[in-house]
């Protein structure tokens, strides 16, 4: 909300997108060698709660382009397989606003 305030719409989305990229290439390194399902093999850990909910936003919210994370959309395509993990979704919560 600062940044859009005081530099701009444009500039907030630019600055949310380039950390969001940081972190994506940083987390695509270390999931080099897991071919599992998900981020720790194939049963889902608490990297995977935590990942899946930043992978729907960055998409959703800050329009990163997530071809360039091949692993990650991987791993989130087989969460969003999961019923609890689309049952936990935001949008499916009792107060969520449409």
């Amino acid at each position: 909300k600062y940044l859009e305030e005081n530099v701009g719409p444009q500039e907030s989305l630019l600055f949310a997108q380039t950390n969001v990229e940081k972190g994506f290439s940083a987390l695509e390194k270390l999931l080099k060698d897991i071919n599992g399902k998900y981020a720790t093999g194939d049963e889902v850990y608490m990297a995977d709660v935590f990942m899946a909910p930043q992978i729907a936003a960055a998409m959703q919210r800050f329009k990163i382009d997530m071809s360039k994370y091949p692993r990650l959309c991987r791993i989130f395509e087989s969460l969003k397989a999961l019923l609890e993990f689309l049952d936990a979704s935001p949008e499916r919560q009792p107060d969520a606003v449409h």
